[in-house]
This record gives structure tokens, C-alpha cells and sequence, in this order.
């Protein structure tokens, strides 16, 4: 009853099962496989694009393609001898991908020297005019991002053949005018088809590599037109789609937004149907067979071990040590199975002991945060009562310093927050500058101006103290009365400016200042600038920061810029 109840039955139902759902298992199975190759396919067509991708990185930053940023001031020798040195520089990365390089110029009529796209297939190429040519323009409002689109090739060319063309505006590397010069690399299709024919597929099945619209690059279709799934398909797994007559599989590159399409006909996938219905009729008996004799070898070999195994279990409890079993001395599974019972008990013990140390650790580490956490409240307890004590003593300005001393403490502090409101800010700036104002003994004046609608906005905490100190030792601090220092915060559309100038006599080297900013100064040279720069920059991006500049009528003018934000969620933890 065991074996025609728990075997032979189930056999039946699942031959019945098979025999109809073996077209679907066929093209299931098929398509698990071809996605498989179609994502490694496609893997190595990405890697393709990769390898174009860091070459005109490389490229774009030589100084062979950066010296035509300054056409304009070559003489005509200067002009030939860059051209054939150009020339070179592409032809050394030039195989079956052409690489070319087309600058920008308001004068390309001082460059005829040079061929155009129609009689040269690659090179360097002078222009002014982008009507003929707008995907040149494309990769001009990419702005230094690489993109792929298909154009006629260069070269002659009266059939209009297309090619797959990389394209990637040059941009001025030290800082000047965004693009002077856009690199193009052509046929690119050569590799991508090398790298399709060298996947074997089924007999008429057709492959596609398309751009995120459904323009064809490379495969079976003609280099340019449009290919689309049929709509009237179903989904056996994601990225698997069937219709009456094909299987369509693809896959969708995360990096460069293309897609690999396979196209493979029903018939050569289930052609082989009934061949493989008689394989599992005759398997299905083995299978019988091969059962019975395993239930017998079973009953004895296997269950009664792991009945005892079972026993073991019930009988064990978290810290007690179990006697050995004979059944561990076994070669075969069920010894390993036993041994790695035994081993499983034995570290399971030793992880008990570990924790009860480790919670005596924990314990202790929590009072030492408790005493951590008084420190800071015994010194602010402290500090308030001398301020008190300078009242009633009589002695006001000590007790103003004290309080200025504690407000600077509390919100340099802040709890642990890095992240405070400019009006706590402001409050921090206002006590350090009675403190110095009593330290220098009011050789300095200073002004404070803030907008009321960016009280409640969000900046690092202690970025403004920094640039104070440094135009009072730097600059006002020694000038017996005539020092002032202005201290403004305004909003600007998105952004919150933070502006700190002084009218100081000593000359100011700006180029050492940047250097500081930039990170290229020695390491023990501007800590306080270059920490509030780096801070700002690491929150918020590159776009943010410090800089400065002189300010009119004498002294320097330095600016924070920030986003103006009043919640953290309005901006991301990191940029890029």
C-alpha cells in the first residue's frame, strides 16, 4: 500500500502532468537557459561599450585633444602640425572602431587642409555648422555624458549606410568654455556583431541589440530601423515572453540602456517533443524500479540513524554535554550528519558562555556612557554657576564672558547633531565675537545682518566661526580701532550665502588659499578653512562650499555656499 499509494500513483499523476506540460517545461527550461546566455551576451556587449567608454575618457583628457581649446591663437604651422599630430593620436586607437574628433571653430575656413566627413572615414574634422550634422549637437547637450546614436558613415557613402557612432563632448579641462570639441567613435557594430556571432543559436532564430527606443545597433535587423516585441504575447518568467509562434528573450543593461533581444522560433525549440515523451516513459519506469530497491536500502541504512539522531535532539538542552554515538565513526553521510550534531552542541555551548560575557561587557560600556553623558552636563552646571557668582560679585563683563563661553560650548556641541539652524549659528558667531571683542578690547567693530525667512534653515554646525577668526588674527585684529568685520546670511533662489568680510591692511595671497581649499597645501597649513570646505563638500556635493575673493576698498571677502534646506530629508546623505 506504501508503495502503489506514496509511489506508483504519484508516478502516474506526475507522467500524466509531464506529458501534457512538457511543450511549456520545454520552452520554460529554454528560456531560463537562453536568458542565462542572453545576460552573458549581453555582458560582453557592455563591456564593449565600457572599453569605448574609459578610451574616450583617456582621450578627451590628452593634451593633444586639449590644445585645439586655443585654435583660435595657433598660427597656420601650429594648425597643420596639431592636425597630423591628431591624426596619429586617433589612428593609434583606431581598429575596427574608428575614432574621430570634429573641433568646433568660427573660422573653418583657415582649416582646408583638412577632409571632410565625406572623403575621409575617420580623422580630424573642422566645422561651424551642425545643420547636416545634429546628433553633433546631441552630444553637445549631453554635456560630457557619452552617448550612442546611429548616422551615416563617413567617408564616401552615396548609399547612406549607417553606422553605431559613440559620441562625447570635449570639455575645457581647466575651467573655461563648457565644449570646444566632440570625439566619434564609428562601426561600432563591427563588435558588437563579432560578439553576437559568437553565440551558436538555434536554426532561424534572429538577434537583436537595440538602444532604449528600439533602434536597431547590431544583429539580425538592418542597422537603424525599429524593432518592437508583438503585443500579442504572455510572460512565462520575467524577461521571457511567448507568442503563437516565438520565444522572445531579453535582457536590459542598467549602464547604458540597451537592450539584447532573442527571436527564436516555437518549432526549433519542441521539434523534439515526442522524442522526449518515450525518454520519460522510460524513465519513469527506471525510476520505479530504482525506488524500490532505495526504500528497502533506506529502512535500514538511513532511518533508523536518523532516528536516533532524532532522539539525541529531543533529548539535549542548551548547555549539557551529550555522550558519544557509534553512529559518528561512519563513513558516509549520516556520520557526517552525527558529527556535526556533536559539533553543533559543542559550539552551541561555548556561544552561551561568550554571551554571558559579552553582556557583562555591555553592561559595563553602558555606565561608562552614562559617565560620558555628566561630563558635558557637570561643566555647563559649572559654568553657570560662575556666572552667577560674577553677578552677585559685581563683576558683569566676567560673567558676560562666562555665558558667551557657555553658549559657544553648547552649541559647538549640540548633542552630538552635526546639522543645526542658522539661528543657532548665528548665536555661536555672536558669542565668539564678544568674546574676542573683550580679548582685543573693543579694537575692532563688527556688523551683523541676517534675512528673517532663513533663520529656520539647515547648515553644518561651527562653519562661520572659523572665517571670523581668521579675518580677526588675520586681519583686523591689530588695527587699533579702524578694523571692522561684516557678517551677512542671505538666501539666493536655492541657495544660502554666508558672507564673512573684513577690511584688513595685510595683502592677501589667493592662490595659497585655494591651494588650502583644494587639498594641495601641506596638511598642517588652513585646518579651519579647509574642514568647513571639506565638510560642506562631503554633505552636499562639489557644487557647495568655500571660496574667496578681495573685497573692494581693501581687505577679503569669504562665501559660503549651501543649499537652503530646513529639513534633512530635502536633501541626500551623500552626493556624487
Amino acid at each position: 500500500m506504501v508503495v502503489i499509494v506514496g509511489i506508483l500513483l504519484p508516478m502516474l499523476l506526475i507522467f500524466w502532468y509531464s506529458t501534457n506540460q512538457a511543450s511549456l517545461a520545454i520552452q520554460l527550461q529554454a528560456g531560463k537557459a537562453f536568458f542565462e546566455l542572453n545576460k552573458q551576451n549581453h555582458a560582453t556587449l557592455d563591456k564593449v561599450m565600457e572599453s569605448i567608454d574609459q578610451t574616450s575618457i583617456k582621450m578627451l583628457g590628452s593634451d593633444i585633444v586639449q590644445r585645439w581649446l586655443h585654435e583660435s591663437d595657433l598660427s597656420e604651422q601650429q594648425r597643420v602640425q596639431g592636425y597630423v599630430q591628431t591624426e596619429k593620436y586617433l589612428s593609434d586607437f583606431s581598429s575596427s572602431i574608428k575614432y574621430s574628433l570634429f573641433v568646433l571653430t568660427e573660422r573653418p575656413s583657415e582649416f582646408n587642409f583638412a577632409p571632410s566627413t565625406d572623403i575621409s572615414a575617420s580623422g580630424v574634422f573642422f566645422i561651424h555648422d551642425f545643420k547636416d550634422k545634429p546628433w553633433l549637437q546631441h552630444a553637445i547637450e549631453a554635456g560630457g555624458l557619452g552617448i550612442v546614436e546611429v548616422i551615416d558613415r563617413f567617408g564616401f557613402n552615396p548609399n547612406h549606410s549607417k553606422t553605431v557612432a559613440y559620441l562625447r563632448a570635449v570639455p575645457d579641462l581647466s575651467g573655461g568654455r563648457n565644449t570646444f570639441s566632440i570625439l566619434v567613435a564609428t562601426e561600432i557594430e563591427s563588435e558588437f556583431n563579432a560578439d553576437l556571432n559568437s553565440v551558436t543559436m538555434p536554426e532561424n532564430a534572429d538577434v537583436y541589440f537595440t538602444d532604449s527606443k528600439g533602434t536597431t545597433l547590431a544583429g539580425s535587423g538592418r542597422i537603424g530601423s525599429i524593432f518592437s516585441i508583438p503585443d500579442d504575447r504572455r510572460v512565462l518568467i520575467p524577461n521571457v515572453l511567448v507568442t503563437k509562434k516565438e520565444l522572445y528573450i531579453f535582457h536590459d543593461s542598467l549602464n547604458y540602456g540597451n537592450r539584447l533581444i532573442y527571436k527564436i522560433p516555437l518549432p526549433s525549440l519542441v521539434g523534439t517533443y515526442h522524442a522526449v515523451q518515450k525518454v520519460i516513459q522510460l524513465s519513469a519506469l527506471c525510476y520505479f524500479i530504482i525506488m524500490l530497491i532505495f526504500l528497502l536500502y533506506l529502512g535500514k541504512s538511513v532511518l533508523r540513524p536518523m532516528a536516533r539522531l532524532a532522539r539525541l535532539a529531543r533529548s539535549y538542552a542548551p548547555g549539557m554535554n551529550l555522550a558519544s554515538s557509534a553512529d559518528v565513526d561512519r563513513k558516509d553521510e549520516i556520520g557526517f550528519v552525527f558529527r556535526s550534531f556533536f559539533l553543533m552542541t559543542e559550539r552551541l555551548n561555548q556561544l552561551i558562555k561568550e554571551k554571558y560575557v559579552m553582556e557583562l561587557k555591555q553592561k559595563e560600556a553602558e555606565l561608562n556612557l552614562l559617565h560620558s553623558q555628566m561630563t558635558p552636563h557637570l561643566l555647563y552646571n559649572t559654568l553657570d554657576s560662575i556666572y552667577w557668582y560674577g553677578i552677585r560679585g559685581g563683576v558683569p563683563e566676567v560673567a558676560a564672558l562666562v555665558r558667551d563661553l557657555s553658549t559657544l560650548l553648547r552649541i559647538g556641541l549640540s548633542r552630538g547633531k552635526e546639522m543645526i539652524t542658522v539661528r543657532e549659528e548665528w548665536t555661536h558667531v555672536e558669542a565668539y565675537l564678544h568674546l574676542q571683542e573683550k580679548r582685543y578690547n573693543h579694537s575692532f567693530q563688527y556688523h551683523l545682518q541676517m534675512e528673517a525667512d532663513v533663520e529656520m534653515c539647515l547648515l553644518p554646525k561651527v562653519i562661520v566661526q572659523p572665517l571670523v577668526e581668521n579675518s580677526i588674527l588675520h586681519g583686523i585684529g591689530k588695527m587699533d580701532g579702524e578694523g571692522e568685520v561684516w557678517i551677512g546670511i542671505r538666501r539666493s533662489d536655492n541657495d544660502l550665502l554666508i558672507v564673512v568680510e573684513d577690511n584688513g591692511f595685510r595683502p592677501v595671497d589667493l592662490d595659497k588659499i585655494r591651494a588650502i581649499l583644494s587639498g594641495e597645501a601641506d596638511a598642517d597649513k588652513g585646518f579651519g578653512i579647509r574642514n568647513v570646505n571639506k565638510r560642506i563638500q562631503l554633505r552636499f556635493g562639489g557644487d557647495y562650499g568655500l571660496s574667496y575673493k578681495l573685497r573692494e576698498g581693501g581687505g577679503t571677502l569669504a562665501v559660503i555656499r549651501l543649499p537652503a534646506i530646513r529639513l534633512m530629508s530635502e536633501w541626500p546623505e551623500t552626493r556624487e
